[in-house]
């Protein structure tokens, strides 16, 4: 029986050893032929438009001249509380604060626009004094108007920003960084007309009654609007000075999947910063597809006054060796409302950002009234529901593991069992064998029998007991 013990545990160890190597393997495998790409660019981010998910990002967090990639945020603000059938009537704040060497489209002292035209020539031409008639339009003032910015940027948790004008020129205390671009063009994008404003390829403003002539502008953001443009680009915005270097902000979709990609201060080659959009949007939709994390999986957060809950199933963006169930859920509190932070496992970080979304939780205040008893308090097993235990993959692996033990250790049994009955037929076998030639082997003595030969005399007859038996 000590011996089929030693079988039992010489097989679970060769069921045992081969997994820690083969998942070493195919992670390793795997990591390798997921690789980022290499940019020129000093920054740059990629970001899922639906979730705020940062599919891959450089130097994202650092501090930057973001050029006229600043005009996203005037957008942002004359979407969100102007009236673009508005009159504005241009300022000599708006023409006297541009530059005549910087883009702009020569407005001059009190021309009449809408607010429409105005941010059309902020966002296709890159105009600066538009951009300035727009601030002075918002805010009353160029400062008041930036002050509104600085406040939006702190609504929106773009941490690393700050404005001193609507336009972008630079200017010591004007930064941000491309996750806080990309923060303000999803902010942005709740709003349909968006798409339009960053997409608009050419735009004509009619005369107007300090310029007689059409002004025609064209929009330069090539990866949406030359005949060569990147498949499912649709929108963007250009941005360039000395001190920026050349930015660019771009917007693709391809089926439910739609990603801004944001580059800063791109340099090293010809049309650096279209290179590097290129090969971040591709990494993008190339390597990542659409997956849920469903709600039951997120524990209710008992709060002060209530219960946290999260009521929807997460979307999220995975690569293909990673599944939802390696995700690394916490629950923010100091949060309000409560979030639930997903996060990427340290083998998956080498292709892929760290924090891959937040989601806040929805409350439920507590029933106001006596407490209810113990008894209501536990929560009825409804039939067929399965036990949170069995949720974990790691459960399946451990039974499919002990499945293989049983099925295993029946298996030796069997054969232990038929190779103990086949030998002990042979023994029984050899046995019979043995006790036969111990009698054919065994000397016999002679049997004399004496008779009388009438026909002969004198005759003795010897009969062996052999012969004795046969007679």
């Amino acid at each position: 029986m000590k011996g089929f013990q030693r079988i039992i545990c010489i097989f679970c160890l060769l069921l045992l050893l081969p997994l820690p190597v083969f998942a070493q393997e195919e992670s390793s495998e795997d990591s390798e032929g997921l690789k980022p790409p290499e940019l020129y660019s000093q920054a740059a981010i990629l970001m899922d438009m639906d979730t705020g998910q940062v599919l891959w990002g450089k130097n994202e967090r650092e501090r930057m001249y973001p050029a006229s990639l600043t005009k996203i945020v005037t957008c942002l603000l004359a979407m969100e509380r102007g009236n673009f059938s508005d009159l504005v009537t241009v300022t000599d704040e708006v023409v006297d604060t541009v530059p005549k060497d910087t883009t702009h489209i020569a407005l001059d002292y009190d021309e009449e626009l809408t607010l429409e035209q105005l941010v059309y020539a902020m966002m296709v031409e890159s105009a600066n004094d538009a951009a300035n008639g727009v601030a002075v339009q918002i805010g009353g003032s160029i400062d008041g108007f930036v002050e509104m910015m600085n406040q939006k940027a702190q609504e929106i948790g773009a941490k690393d920003t700050h404005f001193t004008n609507a336009n972008g020129l630079p200017e010591d205390d004007h930064y941000t960084t491309a996750y806080d671009l990309a923060l303000f063009t999803k902010e942005a994008m709740k709003y349909p007309q968006f798409r339009e404003l960053a997409g608009t390829q050419v735009y004509e403003i009619p005369p107007t009654n300090k310029q007689s002539q059409t002004r025609t502008l064209r929009n330069r953001q090539y990866m949406f609007c030359l005949n060569d443009t990147y498949p499912g680009a649709f929108a963007g915005k250009t941005g360039w000075t000395e001190e920026a270097g050349t930015c660019l902000m771009t917007l693709a979709q391809r089926d439910d999947i739609t990603l801004a990609c944001v580059v800063l201060k791109a340099s090293g080659t010809v049309d650096a910063e279209f290179k590097d959009s290129t090969a971040l949007l591709d990494y993008g939709f190339e390597n990542f597809r659409r997956e849920w994390v469903p709600s039951t999986q997120i524990p209710d957060q008992q709060g002060e006054d209530g219960i946290w809950s999260m009521e929807e199933n997460l979307p999220v963006l995975l690569p293909a060796n990673l599944g939802v169930s390696q995700l690394e859920l916490t629950i923010d509190s100091s949060a309000e409302p409560y979030q639930a932070v997903l996060a990427a496992p340290e083998q998956a970080l080498s292709y892929m950002g760290k924090e891959v979304a937040r989601f806040p939780m929805t409350f439920e205040a507590a029933p106001v009234g006596p407490a209810p008893a113990q008894e209501e308090l536990e929560e009825p097993q409804s039939e067929g529901r399965i036990p949170a235990f069995w949720k974990h993959p790691l459960a399946w692996v451990g039974l499919a593991l002990l499945l293989l033990l049983v099925l295993g250790g029946l298996a030796l049994f069997c054969i232990r069992q038929y190779l103990l009955a086949k030998y002990r037929r042979r023994k029984k076998r050899r046995e019979a064998l043995r006790r036969r030639q111990m009698v054919q082997s065994k000397p016999v003595e002679p049997v004399i029998d004496v008779t009388i030969d009438k026909g002969r005399k004198n005759h003795i007859t010897i009969l062996s007991q052999e012969k004795w038996e046969e007679i």
